[in-house]
C-alpha cells in the first residue's frame, strides 16, 4: 500500500520534472557550428556567409553566390561528460546520532560520441544577377544522446535522454549592387523525437531523507515528438567601404513546441501486484504535451578583407558578437489535459504543471579568418570561440555542460574543377562547475513526502534539511569537453 501510494502521488511531480528539454539551450545541445568553413572559423561566419550554410546562419549572403552549388556535410563529436557528485552525509542511516557519510564515484556520460550530423543544402541564382536562393535539410549542431548508470549517482537528475532535430529551410536573398543585400529564410523545425528517464523517490514517510537511494525508487519514462513547428531567420549585409563589412542575423520569431507525449513509471526496488494505470474519459491513455520554447537570437558581426594591389582577395578577419533570449525561459510546462492515474480505483489528475528553469541570457564571441594560401585553391582558416552558460550553477544539470565555453578551431578548403572539400576540427572545452550543497537549488523529487513549503515543520521534515524539500540532487562538480570535426563537400557551376 505505501509504495502504491507513493507511486500514485509521485506519478503527477515526477513526470513533470522529468520533462525537461535536456538539449533545448545553447548551453545544451546546440555545441559548435553548422558547417566546414564556418567551424573552422570558430564560428565568425555571418559576415562572409560565402556557401549553402548561409540558409541559416546568414540568408542575406546567398545573393553574392554566382551560380549553382551542391553541399553535402557531416559533423563528428566526441564528448567527454562527467560529474562527480559531491560527498554528504546519511541521516536516515544515522547511529547514535552519527549520520553515515557518503562518497560517490565519478561517472560520465556512456555515450561519448555521435556520428551523424546532417546538412543537404542547394543555392542558386537562377541566373539573376541579384539574387539567391537556397533549400536545406540540417541537423542542429549539438549532442543528440546521453547515458549514465541506473544506479549511478546521478539518477535522480537523469538517466538518459534523447533528442533529436531537423530543420527544413527555404531562403531568398537580394543585393543592391555591392553595397548591400537583405535575406530572409523560412525554417519548418522538426522535433523527431524527445526522451527522458530519470528516478525519484516514492517515500511517503515523514521526516526521511535518503539521498543515496531508496527502496521505493521510481523510474519515470517520457517520450514524445512535435512535428509541426516554423520560425524566421532575417540577415542583412552592408559594405560601406571597400574592405570592411557589417551583417546582421537574427532568428525573429520564438520556437515553442507541444511534444505530444507518452510517459510512464516503474518500480525499481518493489514488486507491486498491479500497476497504476493511466486513463482519460474512462479509456485506457497514456498522452500528455510537453510544451518549451527555443527563443529568439541575434548576431552581429563585422569583416575585414585583405586585398593585393590589384584587388585580389588575399584573406580576411571577422569577429561575431552574439545573444540568446534564454531568460525568457523560467519554467516548462506539461498538460495532462483530463489524464488521471488510477490507482486501486481512485482518480488521480495529473493536471498542468511547471517546472522552474531559471535559465539566463547568453552572450557569444567569435572570432576568426581564412588565409588564401593558394588563391581560389587551398584556402586555411582558424578561429576562437568564447560563450556564456544558460544555466545558473544552483540549477546546474548534467545534462548540459552548464559552463561557460571556449575554445579553438582550423580547418582547410582545397579547391579544383567546381569541387570544394572543407575540413575543420575544433575544441570546445566547459569551464568546469562546482556547486556545494548550500548553493543548490535541484533538489530530489520525493512527491509523496508529507515535508512541504517552507520545509521548516519538524513534525513532517527532517530536522538535517530545514529550508530543503529533500537532499540536494545536483550538488557536485561538472566537467564536459568535445572534439568536433566537420566535413563538407561542395559542387559549383
Amino acid at each position: 500500500m505505501k509504495a502504491t501510494f507513493a507511486m500514485r502521488i509521485g506519478l503527477v511531480l515526477a513526470v513533470s520534472w522529468a520533462l525537461w528539454p535536456a538539449g533545448a539551450a545553447a548551453g545544451g545541445f546546440e555545441i559548435g557550428d553548422q558547417g566546414a568553413r564556418a567551424a573552422g572559423r570558430a564560428g565568425a561566419f555571418t559576415v562572409r556567409a560565402d556557401d549553402p550554410t548561409a540558409i541559416d546562419v546568414n540568408p542575406a549572403g546567398l545573393s553574392r553566390m554566382r551560380g549553382t552549388r551542391i553541399m553535402l556535410g557531416n559533423r563528428f563529436i566526441a564528448g567527454s561528460e562527467e560529474y562527480r557528485r559531491a560527498r554528504t552525509l546519511d541521516w536516515s542511516e544515522a547511529l547514535h546520532g552519527v549520520p553515515r557519510f557518503l562518497t560517490f564515484k565519478p561517472v560520465k556520460n556512456e555515450i561519448p560520441n555521435q556520428y551523424l550530423g546532417p546538412i543537404i543544402a542547394v543555392t542558386t541564382d537562377f541566373n539573376l544577377k541579384d539574387w539567391g536562393f537556397g533549400i536545406s535539410v540540417d541537423a542542429p549542431p549539438g549532442t543528440m544522446s546521453q547515458r549514465f548508470p541506473l544506479d549511478g549517482p546521478q539518477k535522480y537528475m537523469l538517466v538518459s535522454r534523447t533528442v533529436s532535430i531537423l530543420y527544413y529551410n527555404a531562403a531568398v536573398s537580394w543585393k543592391y549592387k555591392d553595397i548591400f543585400g537583405i535575406g530572409v529564410t523560412l525554417q519548418w523545425v522538426d522535433l523527431q523525437s524527445i526522451k527522458f528517464n530519470l528516478v525519484i523517490n516514492g517515500d511517503t514517510s515523514a521526516r526521511t531523507v535518503e539521498p543515496e537511494s531508496s527502496r521505493f525508487d521510481i523510474l519515470s519514462k517520457v517520450s514524445g515528438a512535435d512535428h509541426v513547428n516554423a520560425t524566421a531567420i532575417l540577415g542583412l549585409w552592408y559594405r560601406p567601404i571597400p574592405g570592411l563589412e557589417l551583417a546582421t542575423s537574427a532568428r525573429l520569431v520564438p520556437v515553442t513546441f507541444h511534444a505530444k507525449s507518452h510517459l510512464g513509471i516503474e518500480a525499481l526496488n518493489l514488486k507491486l501486484d498491479k500497476a497504476p494505470q493511466l486513463m482519460r474519459n474512462g479509456r485506457p491513455d497514456d498522452t500528455v504535451t510537453f510544451s518549451f520554447t527555443l527563443p529568439p537570437k541575434l548576431r552581429l558581426g563585422a569583416r575585414y578583407v585583405f586585398t593585393d594591389k590589384g584587388g585580389r582577395e588575399l584573406g580576411d578577419i571577422e569577429l561575431d558578437l552574439g545573444y540568446e533570449a534564454w531568460s525568457m525561459v523560467d519554467a516548462f510546462t506539461l498538460d495532462g489535459a483530463g489524464l488521471v492515474s488510477v490507482v486501486l480505483g481512485q482518480n488521480i489528475p495529473i493536471g498542468t504543471i511547471k517546472v522552474p528553469r531559471n535559465w539566463k541570457d547568453t552572450f557569444s564571441l567569435r572570432l576568426g579568418g581564412d588565409w588564401n594560401v593558394v588563391p581560389t585553391h587551398f584556402t586555411l582558416r582558424g578561429g576562437f570561440y568564447y560563450e556564456t552558460g544558460a544555466t545558473p550553477d544552483a540549477y546546474a544539470y548534467i545534462d548540459t555542460a552548464p559552463g561557460a565555453r571556449l575554445g579553438p578551431s582550423a580547418g582547410f578548403s582545397l579547391s579544383w574543377y567546381g569541387f570544394d572539400l572543407s575540413a575543420s576540427y575544433s575544441y570546445l572545452f566547459s569551464m568546469p562547475v562546482t556547486v556545494t550543497e548550500s548553493e543548490s537549488r535541484s533538489y530530489q523529487q520525493v512527491p509523496g513526502s508529507p515535508c512541504k513549503a517552507p520545509y521548516t515543520d519538524t513534525f513532517s521534515c527532517n530536522a538535517n534539511y530545514l529550508g530543503k524539500p529533500s537532499a540536494p540532487a545536483n550538488a557536485g562538480n561538472y566537467f564536459a569537453s568535445y572534439h568536433m570535426i566537420s566535413v563538407s563537400l561542395m559542387y559549383k557551376f
